[in-house]
């Protein structure tokens, strides 16, 4: 019985361990996001992908915002949670053409990337074929549609065999 009880402690520590992704920064690294986001609040850092982020609100501008660094402290990009007001007019013309006014939008980002364009990402949900669908589309500044991705809510697998 003490055997079982010790392989189980351990499995649990195994678990425990494996899902933790909280991250913390070296100082270097902490430097640089301080400097680079003086007014950052709430920051919370984790590991993604083999990534350092730095996920945090910044009063005033955004309330959802995430800063990726590689591992070695070189910043990759940021994103930014925005307001759909606050899209570029020709992001905003080209996503109204290609899905009309009535199509609802989840949420809108901002998205700065290291010595590449800027970016924002449009997420909506529609139906797509009878399944509902979210839809993530990629603008460059200038309302040009870079990518679409979709993910299917299939909901109950069973469905497909029938």
């Amino acid at each position: 019985m003490r055997r079982l009880f010790f392989i189980m402690v351990a499995a649990l520590g195994i678990v425990a361990t494996g899902c933790d992704d909280d991250y913390t920064p070296s100082l270097s690294l902490e430097s640089s996001f301080k400097t680079a986001y003086p007014n950052a609040v709430d920051v919370e850092w984790d590991r993604e992908r083999g990534h350092r982020v730095a996920e945090f609100k910044l009063p005033g501008i955004s309330n959802d915002c995430e800063a990726w660094f590689t591992k070695s402290g070189e910043w990759v990009l940021t994103e930014y949670k925005i307001d759909y007001k606050s899209l570029p007019e020709a992001v905003r013309t080209a996503f109204e053409t290609g899905y009309g006014t009535q199509t609802p939008v989840d949420s809108v980002y901002y998205v700065e990337r290291n010595n590449k364009s800027d970016l924002y990402i449009i997420e909506t949900e529609v139906v797509v074929n009878g399944l509902l669908s979210e839809i993530y589309l990629t603008y460059s500044t200038e309302g040009e549609l870079l990518r679409t991705w979709v993910e299917v809510e299939y909901g109950d697998y069973i469905y497909d065999y029938l």
